[in-house]
């Protein structure tokens, strides 16, 4: 149902922006976008493992926006869909398209 997990690096900074200064500290914004499939304990665990093995010293501070759901063909979801259709001639779609910061 959903598409393959991701994984987004938004941001990278170290240093000062002088070009003779070696940086202490490098800071990484990420995110991961998975279904079901993964777990957030799974993509912490896989992310460490990595770091480890090139012998890096890291911290990661780790927030959970949402857990991926998926929700079926009940009775509520058929009469939602009916009731647009009748309303505004739309035919709905059931996709995991988008997040759950998508709305």
């Amino acid at each position: 149902f959903f598409p393959p997990t991701t994984w987004q690096v938004s941001n990278i900074h170290a240093g000062t922006g002088a070009n003779n200064v070696i940086p202490g500290v490098c800071e990484v914004l990420f995110n991961f976008r998975f279904g079901s499939v993964s777990t957030a304990d799974d993509l912490k665990r896989r992310t460490c493992e990595a770091l480890d093995r090139h012998g890096l010293d890291y911290e990661i501070d780790w927030h959970l926006s949402g857990k991926p759901f998926i929700t079926g063909r009940g009775q509520l979801v058929r009469a939602l869909s009916a009731a647009i259709h009748d309303t505004v001639g739309v035919t709905t779609e059931l996709s995991t398209t988008g997040g759950t910061s998508d709305g």
